[in-house]
């Protein structure tokens, strides 16, 4: 019952939202820390992409898991 109502939350829109927002703001910032001298070369290789898409599904899961830990604990308290 808890495992399902985690996959709800965490995939509710308003979380769902927040998260890709997110993940695109800060996983930007990170390929360009991490690609940056690729990125302004034109030298990405589909190796580099693959790392950059999954250098955003870090933050994306770090705000998704804040956000349902804590709607979690907003729904216990009530």
């Amino acid at each position: 019952m808890q495992f399902k109502k985690v996959l709800e939350i965490w995939f509710s829109s308003q979380i769902l939202s927040r998260s890709i927002k997110t993940a695109l703001i800060v996983g930007t910032m990170l390929a360009f820390i991490n690609h940056g001298d690729l990125i302004f070369s034109w030298s990405l290789t589909p190796q580099c992409w693959m790392k950059m898409a999954l250098t955003c599904f870090v933050p994306y899961s770090v705000a998704s898991w804040t956000a349902t830990k804590a709607k979690l604990e907003t729904l216990s308290l009530s």
